[in-house]
């Protein structure tokens, strides 16, 4: 009974945590939000934009990454919190390899037929072609989205 009573008390404290955890980073899933599309083939996500994605995904945007060896995405990000990107995402490799940056220094490498979470304050530089499929919360995303284009513009200018 006393073993029960221990496992509920932890039980109920993880779930506080995740709780406030979940309140505090204002990543709001709705898993009975129905979008117009529920599947989409890699090579059939929007053409012409910097972050090919669909979003409405549940609270969720869901993008697809193309991107050549030796791109960095640092540039693409100034102008942004810190100069980074603050959105989190998870996702897979399909192809490829990239390397994660974040504001505190860390560097991880991501690579083909790997699953990832990447947290808040990253930039990437990628270290062979790249594609990857990442899920992330859709707010955080139209802004990062709307961001890459202005960027993309302004470069495109020089």
């Amino acid at each position: 009974m006393k073993n029960s009573k221990i496992i509920l008390s932890i039980f109920t404290l993880g779930i506080l945590m995740l709780a406030i955890s979940c309140k505090s980073n204002q990543t709001v899933l709705r898993p009975n939000e129905v979008p117009d599309v529920t599947h989409v083939n890699l090579d059939d996500f929007p053409k012409g934009k910097v972050l090919p994605m669909y979003d409405g995904w549940g609270g969720l945007a869901v993008d697809v990454n193309n991107a050549p060896k030796g791109t960095n995405f640092t540039p693409l990000l100034e102008g942004l919190e810190n100069d980074h990107c603050q959105v989190p995402h998870w996702g897979y490799v399909v192809k490829g390899s990239v390397q994660i940056q974040y504001e505190d220094g860390i560097k991880e490498i991501f690579k083909e037929g790997e699953a990832f979470y990447m947290k808040p304050g990253h930039t990437a530089l990628v270290l062979e072609d790249l594609r990857l499929v990442s899920f992330s919360p859709e707010d955080g995303m139209h802004k990062l989205s709307d961001h890459l284009e202005k960027k993309v513009a302004e470069l495109s200018k020089k």
